[in-house]
């Protein structure tokens, strides 16, 4: 592993560990491809209740690239976050910088306004990295 990619994982790493156990998978994802940079799965995650990392990757940038012209239409300003919640939980998406996105799958027990700020301090570590 390169130095740059163990960086990148140890920020997601930290991610999971603030979450107390609620995330149950992070990607940094490549806004330019739609691929997936690094990805974390906690050890214990249900594998049936995450997807492959390609999938979230691909969806995820999907919902960004929608997301992102309702903003410019609706005159809302940049992209900067959005929280999707689902019956199982929820799906966060954030940008970090202008090549990466971070995207973050938890469940219900997660502290969203803690995970918020976290998601904050990652993307800008990544955008510094990246």
């Amino acid at each position: 592993m390169s130095s740059k990619t163990e960086m990148l994982l140890e920020m997601l790493e930290d991610l999971n560990r603030a979450s107390q156990g609620n995330v149950q998978a992070s990607l940094i994802i490549s806004t330019s491809q739609g691929l997936p940079i690094c990805t974390h799965y906690p050890e214990g995650v249900d594998e049936g209740l995450v997807p492959e990392e390609d999938v979230i990757a691909g969806r995820s940038m999907q919902i960004q690239d929608s997301t992102s012209r309702v903003f410019k239409e609706l005159k809302r300003g940049t992209f900067v976050r959005m929280l999707v919640e689902g019956e199982q939980g929820y799906i966060i998406i954030s940008g970090a910088g202008e090549d990466a996105l971070l995207a973050v799958l938890t469940n219900k027990k997660v502290n969203l306004g803690y995970m918020f700020f976290m998601m904050t301090r990652v993307a800008r570590q990544i955008e510094k990295v990246l």
